[in-house]
């Protein structure tokens, strides 16, 4: 009689299981409000496939729709958020390396000369021609992306660098300014090489070296390091905050001989609960979401205008600096939008106190939003 009442049970569980299972299956397939885009994850989701026979009957078509089924799947973020947080409960969890990154070695010596010496500037960092990222060190509430220097890589986008040069040799100066990484700030060169991170500023002095005469390279280096006890990196994003690039900006100044405006004479905003990049490919772990960071902005002086041409090629007319970013930008994850709004493939800033005709063209990836 035992036995029975134990198979009795069993069957009433797999009952239960397959019949909530059964409900979400038809909950996400039918719920009409499916996410199109992934703030945590800064990407768009995967689209509902178009039916051709031939990828019906190779089965491409059925694996598209069951990626989509998966990827766009009803309350998916906070689902995603709930597991980051259960991996907490696992146990103590202070230290976490998410990849053990696979770096070339620095040359010792390079050919090339050092870059000597405004209008044309250059800021690569983890995406950038130079560079390759891989892994992530967390340490309680505070992630690092890592770096692996690639010597092709870093040859190639010389070489690139020296070919625009090249170009504009008498019409523009072009100036370089390669950014390191938080972790090469912040983290003992001991602690960096435990997971095998490269030196980053071996990788910047080796491009630099790559350089010709006619390119200026920026060292950002001893301003960052300087003001290494103020907030320059955000701790669950990858990005520098906006007082980072202000001393990556002193340094660009000393580089053309000109004299900065002062911090504290911009108005200052801030944004609060900001969680990016980091915080999401971490697992959006829960020391980082109860302390959040906050975004820092400093309202331009000559004009706070800017004119975007937006991928689809509309032309519209934002601000440098987002105001409203907090009823704009209100996921935690798009709070750096707010500098320049985001990226986008052309976007010009006149300012109209300027008389001289000069002009300044930067070639930038997202580091240089707030630059």
């Amino acid at each position: 009689m035992n036995n029975q009442f134990n198979k009795n049970t069993d069957k009433l569980k797999i009952l239960l299981f397959t019949g909530v299972m059964v409900v979400f299956f038809v909950i996400g397939l039918i719920w009409f409000a499916r996410p199109t885009r992934s703030e945590n994850e800064k990407r768009d989701l995967t689209t509902f496939p178009k039916f051709t026979f031939s990828e019906f009957f190779s089965g491409e078509w059925t694996a598209q729709v069951s990626l989509w089924y998966s990827d766009t799947y009803p309350l998916r973020e906070g689902m995603i958020s709930a597991n980051g947080s259960m991996q907490e409960l696992y146990g103590i969890r202070d230290e976490q390396v998410n990849a053990v990154v696979d770096a070339d070695e620095i040359p010792d010596e390079v050919e090339g000369s050092e870059g000597k010496g405004n209008e044309v500037v250059f800021n690569p960092t983890d995406d950038g021609g130079g560079e390759k990222i891989q892994g992530m060190y967390v340490n309680g509430n505070t992630a690092y992306q890592l770096y692996a220097f690639n010597k092709q890589n870093s040859d190639s986008y010389a070489a690139l660098i020296n070919a625009l040069a090249t170009q504009l040799d008498g019409k523009a100066t072009v100036y370089d300014m390669v950014v390191p990484l938080h972790y090469q700030i912040a983290l003992s060169r001991e602690t960096a090489d435990r997971f095998g991170a490269s030196d980053c500023s071996e990788a910047i002095s080796y491009i630099y070296k790559k350089l010709n005469d006619n390119v200026v390279s920026v060292d950002t280096l001893p301003q960052l390091i300087a003001h290494n006890d103020e907030y320059l990196y955000y701790r669950a994003d990858h990005h520098w905050t906006a007082r980072g690039a202000y001393y990556a900006f002193v340094a660009f100044c000393e580089a053309k001989g000109i004299t900065p405006t002062p911090l504290e004479s911009y108005e200052r905003l801030q944004f609060d609960g900001f969680l990016g990049t980091l915080y999401a490919e971490a697992g959006q772990p829960g020391a980082m979401a109860n302390d959040p960071d906050y975004v820092e902005a400093f309202v331009p002086m000559g004009t706070n205008s800017i004119t975007v041409t937006e991928r689809n090629g509309n032309v519209r007319e934002y601000q440098v600096v987002n105001r409203y970013t907090d009823s704009w930008y209100v996921a935690a994850g798009s709070k750096y939008n707010c500098f320049i709004a985001g990226d986008n493939p052309i976007s010009t800033i006149h300012n109209t106190g300027k008389a001289d005709g000069s002009s300044i063209v930067i070639v930038k990836e997202s580091y240089g939003n707030a630059f």
